[in-house]
């Protein structure tokens, strides 16, 4: 194993998983601080952040409903290294999430007909977030005996995970009349 230089006893690779794990939890707190940003009707300027405002998921305004999923990913990245299965769900619910951006992203572009800053700020935070998730998967998975079967079945469930969160906003987001 590569040592630092001196007598210390951390690996090399100790600081490339903390700076990940940095960029994790600043990608997650954008997402949250946005989110938060987003419900203060004066923040944003342009029409499209008006005309977003208009639609909901499950009747829950988009806004209050990103505070709330930004916060609970901010548990659960906070937890995941204390139980394991807590990693799983933290994943889940960030690619649930991008799979609800393609949705939210299509109704920006063909029935808003603009773009939100606030929202897409919010779209490229969680894309951050994935890939870094990605980046530790492929990271680890040498601690793993079969890892290629690993990363398949990982990203197998990443997949079914951007599908399910589609799904859900392909159900779930409406416009208010």
């Amino acid at each position: 194993m590569n040592k630092a230089s001196g007598n210390q006893d951390v690996p090399l690779c100790a600081g490339y998983h903390r700076a990940l794990s940095i960029l994790l939890w600043l990608a997650v707190a954008t997402g949250w601080l946005v989110s938060i940003f987003s419900v203060i009707q004066d923040m944003c300027m342009v029409s499209a952040c008006r005309d977003t405002a208009n639609f909901t998921l499950f009747g829950v305004n988009m806004g209050r409903f990103g505070i709330a999923y930004f916060s609970f990913i901010l548990l659960l990245l906070w937890l995941r290294k204390k139980v394991c299965w807590l990693d799983w769900a933290l994943s889940a619910m960030v690619f649930a999430g991008i799979g609800s951006e393609f949705r939210l992203l299509w109704i920006q572009k063909y029935i808003i007909g603009g773009w939100c800053p606030l929202c897409v700020t919010i779209c490229c935070a969680l894309f951050i977030a994935a890939m870094l998730l990605a980046v530790e998967k492929v990271q680890g998975r040498g601690a793993v005996q079969d890892g290629r079967n690993y990363l398949f079945g990982w990203m197998a469930f990443v997949v079914a995970m951007i599908a399910t969160g589609l799904a859900i906003a392909i159900v779930g987001v409406q416009a208010l009349t």
